[in-house]
């Protein structure tokens, strides 16, 4: 697993234990985007995450500033499978859909010079985690926690029960013919852990062969 699944995966978790009762956001990790215009990766993927309480259980957004995840550069790396064209380039900043050649250079940030300023802030919001601007040291890595309590903010912390009215009233907005529901962020995600708990994850051969080399 990639340090960005590992640090994705732990922002989330996190969460998920701390929002039965709280509201948290952001966090912060590193690996690799460029800058728009440049050949070298300067910033981290930086995920930032946000977890609201609701009474029907807890409401997680959980996303990269990066405009693929590192991981999935690594894994197309492994199988040979094309990326998406316009998100990665390789060590010379030239574009590129070629897992292995961008592996050695990078991906850029999301939603142009927009994401760009959010992964910038997302990563200058990490050194307040520790994180240093050195690359390849466990230093490069920081977690930032923002916890707040609604119970602080609003008498008799009706949050919870606000935050459900909220999702409610978004999935009850007007649908698009052939558009079955409006989802809110993480629902789809709990809905495929429970059904992968179930049936098991797909695993590609290329990725086992490579475990299995190990």
């Amino acid at each position: 697993m990639s340090p960005l699944a590992r640090n994705r995966k732990f922002e989330s978790i996190s969460l998920q234990r701390r929002v039965t009762c709280e509201l948290n956001g952001p966090s912060h990790a590193g690996d690799p985007p460029a800058p728009p215009g440049a050949t070298r990766p300067a910033l981290g993927t930086n995920p930032i995450a946000f977890g609201f309480p609701s009474a029907d259980g807890p409401v997680i957004f959980d996303t990269g500033t990066a405009s693929l995840m590192w991981g999935e550069v690594l894994l197309a790396a492994e199988t040979g499978e094309a990326l998406p064209p316009g998100v990665a380039f390789d060590a010379d900043g030239n574009p590129t859909v070629d897992g292995r050649a961008a592996a050695r250079g990078g991906v850029t940030a999301f939603g142009g010079h927009k994401g760009y300023g959010l992964a910038f802030a997302i990563q200058a919001l990490g050194l307040l985690a520790g994180a240093a601007i050195t690359r390849g040291q466990v230093q490069d890595f920081g977690f930032l926690f923002l916890v707040v309590d609604p119970g602080a903010l609003l008498p008799g912390n009706p949050f919870a029960a606000q935050m459900s009215q909220l999702v409610m009233a978004i999935q009850a907005t007007p649908r698009r013919p052939g558009v079955e529901e409006i989802r809110i962020p993480s629902q789809r995600a709990f809905r495929e852990r429970e059904r992968r708990r179930t049936e098991g994850i797909l695993v590609d051969n290329a990725v086992i062969a490579a475990l299995e080399a190990l």
